[in-house]
């Protein structure tokens, strides 16, 4: 069973604001789709430069943020941020409470779809081929675990976007123990009752749901229908808003959108659609609940909550990871410029 019960986490606020970020020019490195840019200063979402991280685990992933938000996603909500954003949730999308329950080979937020070469060629999988191949060297050029990789990269690519919200990134995962099972994956064609199903076995409420599928609103489909291919599911693909919610919701079919079935059928089945519809033209809302589901995600593989928490003058919180037995979380309690 694959469970991250034997290993120290902690938890790096390694600079999520920034008042400007200049990405390298585009033969720096990254390459399809990370949004060029040309070495011209970006405002809004970005990573800062910072060296004075107080916890020295989080010390080498300063470099693992460069190298993603600068180098491969070139500081844009591009090709590649998108990519991340898909590649995170396809890499913790295998978790099972049912397999963990029955000690069974299980997936998880472990980063497996970057070290097993046949994961990432599943149908299911399709279009993550090149994010991969970026991802890829990393953890061994920076000697950090694959999973670390992954849902770092996940959680920097929702702040790529204009409106993405700050989201806690955890490290220390160890190395993948098995091969993630196949066909755990929802589908969009599945119906309403599988798929709340599926997120249920994975730990997911239908409202935790709801907030989740909103990382739509920076999505383009492929494979669903070729023939349209590129087509958005809103008509702000570069910014994380919650026009997602909005055209879903609506019957009209914008020019160059296209619409899951999933995510109509979430928008007006009866199980689904009040959580759905909450979130229209609620920004703040969606962003805070989104961020909390995200990051549980990020941690799918054992279940967490809080155990102790020391002065909060303390330079350091304790959390207990809880999988069958209790070890110990790290925290940072330094401002967000601080790792």
């Amino acid at each position: 069973m694959r469970s991250f019960a034997s290993t120290l986490l902690a938890f790096c606020a390694i600079a999520f604001a920034m008042p400007q970020f200049t990405p390298p020019s585009p033969a720096a490195g990254g390459g399809g789709g990370g949004g060029g840019g040309g070495g011209k200063p970006i405002t809004g979402s970005g990573i800062p430069n910072v060296t004075n991280a107080r916890n020295p685990t989080c010390i080498p992933y300063y470099g693992v943020r460069d190298a993603i938000m600068g180098g491969i996603f070139q500081g844009r909500c591009g090709d590649n941020a998108r990519a991340a954003i898909r590649l995170a949730f396809h890499d913790a999308g295998t978790f099972s409470l049912a397999l963990q329950a029955n000690a069974l080979p299980n997936g998880g937020a472990d980063g497996s779809i970057l070290t097993d070469p046949n994961e990432v060629l599943r149908s299911e999988n399709n279009g993550l081929q090149n994010i991969v191949r970026l991802l890829g060297p990393l953890p061994a050029q920076l000697r950090v675990p694959p999973g670390d990789v992954v849902h770092l990269a996940g959680i920097l690519a929702v702040l790529a976007c204009p409106g993405g919200p700050q989201i806690p990134a955890f490290v220390g995962r160890p190395a993948p123990r098995n091969v993630a099972p196949d066909g755990l994956l929802p589908n969009p064609e599945q119906p309403v009752a599988e798929l709340t199903a599926r997120f249920a076995d994975m730990g997911f409420s239908i409202r935790e749901l709801m907030a989740l599928i909103g990382a739509h609103t920076t999505g383009k489909q492929r494979f669903v229908d070729p023939t349209k291919a590129n087509s958005t599911f809103d008509t702000t693909v570069d910014i994380w808003d919650t026009r997602f919610y909005t055209q879903t919701a609506d019957p009209t079919v914008l020019p160059g959108t296209l619409k899951l079935d999933s995510d109509v059928n979430f928008a007006v089945d009866a199980t689904t659609t009040t959580d759905f519809n909450r979130f229209i033209g609620k920004q703040a809302v969606w962003s805070s609940e989104y961020a909390a589901a995200h990051e549980k995600m990020s941690l799918l593989g054992g279940r967490r909550d809080w155990s102790h928490r020391l002065q909060r003058d303390s330079p350091v919180e304790h959390r207990h990871y809880d999988s069958n037995r209790s070890v110990n979380w790290r925290r940072e309690t330094t401002d967000r410029s601080v790792g």
